[in-house]
């Protein structure tokens, strides 16, 4: 494995490395067992060729978690260094992160919401108690764990102690990182506290509160405009617009935080939210005025006029049954030019990612960004320009395809969940809401280099078989490039 020397195959003497289940920019997350202790951890394996000042960032981040004495914070345990590698080996959450849970189910309701955000917040007003800033609150760094456990992860750009000699608090993702630090770099308890409202509203809204085509376009947005006004949020949506306050004076103090989500998870607004189709209810040939109940809870039902039956449905009404899995932040896919297979389907393109795989795809699809987090099959996700068909490719160490599946199944906690088949493919349906059901397939290719790409096809459960044909052309077209 790599970082292995040859006379011991762990890390440390005493660290096996097992399998990746996450990865960034700087390096990859490995589930691995302490063979001295006998419990399984997660080790942090920076990936980059370390310098001194990548060894002094691993133990920023090493030591800003450790002082924190939180169920809500990752523990760290220890620290390694050998042959110009770096490992940080830390507490094993066996869990999906909010911003793969929002991608996989759709939007959450705002009092799962509260609930997760009052979890995260404990986590952040200690380490702002202890001096640490976290600097990178995000979906993908908020853990959420089988048993209901909340845990904020990833330190990797807090500042401890208001020392601040480490990587440029500019650093953090676009969508996620508060205006100041974007104009000056400063960075503070209410910047965090920005990310966190960030946070909170992309897991309720399905999308970052400044989402466009594009960072570039997303930055300029978060310095000059306010944010979207959220449709989902319901009593959640007053404090997420104080939390993204331009002004760090502006937005409450973390106490004033607490007080409001408490009073949202309590809140007696029990009315259930219903998805209402205007034009199935046009089918059915309904002529009088029909009461429905708001997805947004308001003082009373509304009435829904035959007159506003016929109207077609908003776009955004479609959107909101239908979240995209990629996400809003794609960007539509550029054929290739060389080396094109000649046998193309009439309408598709042949495209090759800058991580070293091609395959084809009709005109039209969108890549979304690299997004792998620790439930280890995530990666570059495609979707079809309706968001209900989503291919995403990912890539694990060279495994053996039918006792990965039963792994990832035997982790897989979702409702409704039926198995197809699982052997060499791994095919199931499962239900996001009662409503709803969601087919999927996954594939195992072999890539070179020790290495395996993870195929993930997803569809809601009507459309399987009207896109089988899509999926099997995509499926034995991929390829693995050099």
């Amino acid at each position: 494995m790599p970082g292995m020397d040859s006379t011991d195959d762990r890390v440390g003497g005493r660290y096996r490395l097992l399998e990746v289940i996450g990865s960034g920019g700087m390096g990859r997350v490995w589930r691995a067992e302490d063979d001295l202790l006998l419990r399984t951890v997660a080790v942090k394996e920076i990936t980059v060729p370390s310098t001194a000042l990548l060894v002094a960032e691993a133990m920023r981040e090493a030591r800003a978690a450790a002082r924190l004495d939180h169920p809500g914070v990752v523990k760290v345990f220890d620290v390694v260094w050998r042959r110009g590698r770096c490992w940080i080996v830390m507490e094993y959450v066996e869990s999906r992160s909010l911003q793969r849970v929002v991608r996989d189910d759709g939007p959450l309701p705002y009092r799962e919401i509260a609930r997760i955000g009052l979890a995260v917040l404990a986590a952040l007003r200690t380490a702002h108690a202890a001096g640490v800033l976290h600097r990178d609150v995000k979906p993908d760094n908020v853990l959420l764990a089988a048993d209901g456990r909340v845990v904020l992860t990833d330190f990797g750009l807090a500042t401890v102690g208001g020392v601040d000699a480490g990587p440029d608090p500019r650093l953090g993702s676009p969508s996620f990182i508060a205006p100041e630090r974007v104009e000056s770099g400063d960075a503070g308890v209410a910047s965090d506290l920005w990310s966190f409202g960030a946070m909170l509203y992309a897991a309720v809204e399905g999308r970052p509160p400044f989402a466009r085509g594009d960072a570039a376009a997303s930055l300029r947005a978060l310095l000059s405009d306010p944010p979207d006004e959220p449709e989902l949020a319901g009593p959640l949506a007053p404090l997420l617009l104080a939390l993204l306050e331009k002004d760090p004076a502006r937005r409450p103090p973390a106490a004033d935080v607490e007080a409001r989500l408490r009073a949202v998870l309590h809140s007696r607004d029990g009315r259930r939210r219903t998805r209402l189709i205007l034009a199935s209810l046009t089918v059915l040939g309904l002529a009088s005025a029909v009461t429905v109940v708001s997805q947004h809870p308001g003082p009373g039902p509304h009435l829904i006029t035959p007159a506003a039956m016929v109207s077609p449905p908003t776009p955004r009404a479609l959107a909101v049954s239908a979240v995209n899995p990629c996400g809003d932040t794609g960007v539509a896919v550029a054929a290739a030019t060389a080396d094109v297979p000649a046998d193309l389907p009439a309408g598709w393109i042949w495209f090759r990612d800058p991580t070293g795989f091609a395959l084809a795809l009709p005109h039209g699809w969108r890549r979304s960004p690299d997004d792998v987090d620790s439930a280890g099959d995530g990666g570059v996700c495609f979707s079809d320009p309706t968001g209900h068909q989503a291919l995403t490719v990912g890539s694990v160490a060279v495994v053996d395809p039918a006792t990965y599946w039963r792994a990832r199944e035997s982790a897989r906690k979702v409702s409704g969940y039926r198995r197809i088949t699982l052997a060499d493919e791994w095919e199931y349906v499962w239900s996001p809401t009662p409503s709803t059901t969601r087919h999927e397939r996954r594939a195992v290719v072999p890539a070179a280099g020790n290495r395996s790409y993870l195929l993930r096809w997803r569809v809601p459960g009507t459309d399987w078989s009207t896109t089988g044909a899509v999926q099997r052309e995509i499926f034995d077209r991929f390829r693995s490039e050099p």
